[in-house]
């Protein structure tokens, strides 16, 4: 798919579950932050079969593993294309393994994950950042993306959260036009 950081990106497949697994198990930090818990015994399993609601329209979605060069996981993504709207995305996940937190990879994988969605047809990007999860709060601005909203008391598994809407332009666009385009996703909005 592509590459950056060292790193290499591959579509993960149900045969992956169990290394997708012992990935999780040994970066609980994700889990804890988000569920207040570990990653379940099945979190991969949950993860890699999870779909939007049916109200929630999307194209394709993929699981990506990120693999060192000697094939392990370092991380992991969940994308969707055309949700809600052709040529909006999402990402549902982006994860790297803790150990590489702080060294600069995760934006320079994130800058190679947005090449391959703006090559896909991406023409915006969104994605929704758990409120307290400040490592993700501050990394997505930093990675050009604005927030639109916030959503409150919103199921993510083990407990209810309140969740930072943000989006982000790949071809110019201005926020007002996607918000045009993704009236869930406006101030106030009582969309499901």
């Amino acid at each position: 798919m592509f590459g950056a950081a060292g790193l290499k990106a591959r579509v993960l497949t149900h045969a992956d579950l169990p290394a997708l697994q012992r990935f999780f198990d040994a970066n609980p930090e994700y889990s804890l932050a988000v569920q207040g818990i570990p990653p379940a015994a099945d979190a991969a399993a949950r993860d890699f079969d999870e779909r939007p609601p049916p109200h929630l329209p999307y194209g394709q979605q993929w699981t990506i593993g990120f693999e060192d060069e000697a094939g392990a996981l370092a991380g992991s993504a969940v994308v969707l294309s055309d949700f809600i709207q052709p040529g909006v995305w999402h990402i549902g996940l982006f994860i790297l393994a803790t150990a590489r937190h702080g060294t600069g990879q995760a934006m320079a994988l994130y800058d190679a994950l947005e090449g391959w969605m703006r090559a896909g047809g991406a023409q915006w990007v969104r994605l929704g950042a758990v409120v307290g999860n400040t490592r993700a709060e501050r990394f997505w601005p930093k990675a050009g993306y604005i927030e639109v909203r916030q959503r409150q008391g919103i199921d993510t598994g083990a407990r209810r959260n309140d969740l930072r809407v943000f989006a982000k332009p790949l071809t110019g666009g201005a926020i007002a036009q996607y918000l045009e385009l993704v009236p869930r996703d406006r101030p106030g909005s009582e969309l499901p």
